[in-house]
């Protein structure tokens, strides 16, 4: 007989909550950055500017949030694209960047070249965070978590079993960054991705993390889309359980419709989807 995943998680379940409970006790020495790396491209602006917008919303004072868009060479953000997500953030950075999405070495390499980039300048404490276009935040919980704790490697294993932390939404500490670069440049790429099952960002960062002995921390954060479809919305349940959503879909346009239903203020409805219309 087939155990129901929700059952076979339970004991897991209540030990993050537990956990998670535990950390938000705490008072965070200092108060980290959080230096958020976007990869995106042209098509994918609505998403990536309903993702944007959903931090403004969320963000608690005192979490200071800086956003990095790695903008797509072969498919770029427009200027009046970029124009529009400044103006929603003020002091976003657009950098054009090489197709760092899909699967393989050389998309892996980009991206932690990218991670090492956002970590300049950087305290040693301070949170560098792979955030896709395609999440949206309903609350700032995973952030003062992520604060709070002494973990140096925290994200989401839920959804594929607690067999690696998923991508969409995961949060380095500076220093474990610096860790993995230097891996990195000791082994490379293309040797130290041959021991993953699946050579895919979020795999080969969690394979090397265990290599080096990082404090990890998978925990139960993101949602995704059959997790929305079986609750019929965001509940009260949904939103304590989790602090944002990973809209996984090829068809994206479920994204703009959760959030505009669930999350974003009435009054703010129209000069949003007027944003998503920039050419």
């Amino acid at each position: 007989m087939r155990i129901p995943i929700r059952v076979r998680q339970a004991p897991q379940f209540v030990s993050q909550m537990w956990q998670r409970s535990q950390v938000l006790r705490r008072q965070p020495l200092r108060q980290p950055t959080f230096r958020l790396c976007y990869f995106s491209c042209h098509s994918y602006f609505a998403y990536l500017y309903c993702a944007l917008h959903s931090l403004t919303l969320v963000a608690a004072r005192d979490v200071k949030i800086e956003v990095l868009v790695f903008n797509d060479n072969d498919m770029p953000i427009s200027q009046a694209q970029a124009d529009t997500l400044r103006a929603l953030m003020p002091g976003l950075r657009v950098i054009p960047w090489p197709k760092a999405m899909g699967w393989g070495a050389e998309q892996i390499d980009w991206i932690w070249k990218a991670y090492a980039l956002a970590a300049e300048g950087l305290h040693d404490d301070d949170i560098v965070a792979r955030v896709d276009s395609d999440v949206f935040f309903f609350n700032d919980r995973i952030f003062r978590a992520v604060a709070r704790s002494d973990a140096e490697f925290i994200g989401d294993g839920h959804f594929v079993d607690f067999e690696y932390l998923q991508g969409g939404a995961y949060f380095l500490r500076a220093a474990a960054v610096g860790k993995v670069l230097g891996l990195l440049e000791k082994h490379g790429v293309d040797e130290l991705v041959q021991a993953c099952k699946v050579q895919v960002e979020d795999v080969a960062a969690y394979h090397f993390a265990r290599r080096l002995g990082l404090r990890i921390w998978m925990t139960y954060f993101m949602m995704f889309p059959q997790e929305l479809r079986n609750a019929s919305a965001l509940t009260a349940w949904q939103r304590w359980k989790f602090s944002c959503l990973h809209f996984v879909y090829k068809n994206k346009g479920g994204m703009i419709d959760a959030y505009v239903q669930d999350v974003l203020p009435a009054h703010e409805r129209s000069p949003f989807m007027a944003a998503l219309a920039t050419a």
